[in-house]
């Protein structure tokens, strides 16, 4: 059976490795979304040779603080879908995020575009499929009680502690329903990325 993934933000970073790695397992399909779909075609071109030839990437434009972005996104693959005779998305992964701006800024990314995002893709997801969010360690409630405390960002760490909120409330959801459906935060650590790190990423 073929499995079929949604990535967020994979134009760059964690996004674009996450892209690259499933791609290189057979029988996937792999959404890559993108703000700028010609940023994933462009991408895309670079680790197109490393796709398993059973396996295929889909770029999408994808915007979550547009809901007209996200509205086209889904139904461009609820179409691929359909095409393709698959009944629907067995992992979403909401790795979207920005690190530096305003609350505004940060929270329409990180929380409100993550929330509406899941909203409008849930229905598309398969029973016993999952909803990962790419959380961070500086979002843990816990952490900041210890001493020293960590590395202070409130911006961002309070967008993460708010996505780390929402897993649970909707892993409660799930279980409610019965559907199966993980939900789960992970936090993969600190990257080089342009996001997080730009002075590490220029050394890579």
């Amino acid at each position: 059976m073929v499995r079929t993934f949604l990535v967020t933000g994979s134009n760059q970073g964690l996004g674009r490795h996450t892209v690259h790695q499933i791609a290189q397992t057979p029988d996937v399909i792999v959404f890559m979304g993108s703000r700028k779909l010609a940023a994933a075609e462009e991408e895309l071109a670079k680790f197109a040779s490393d796709i398993h030839a059973s396996s295929t990437v889909v770029p999408v434009q994808l915007d979550v603080t547009d809901t007209a972005s996200i509205k086209a996104a889904h139904a461009s693959i609820a179409d691929y879908l359909k095409e393709k005779d698959i009944s629907g998305l067995d992992v979403l992964v909401n790795n979207a995020a920005i690190a530096r701006g305003s609350f505004e800024e940060v929270y329409s990314v990180n929380v409100f575009g993550v929330a509406a995002l899941t909203e409008m893709i849930r229905p598309l997801l398969r029973n016993g499929g999952a909803i990962l969010n790419i959380s961070s360690g500086v979002g843990s409630l816990t952490w900041h009680t210890k001493r020293p405390p960590p590395p202070l960002f409130p911006t961002y760490s309070s967008s993460k502690s708010a996505l780390n909120s929402l897993t649970l409330q909707w892993a409660i959801q799930e279980e409610a329903k019965s559907s199966k459906i993980r939900v789960v935060s992970i936090c993969p650590g600190m990257f080089a990325t342009k996001e997080l790190r730009p002075e590490a990423h220029r050394l890579h």
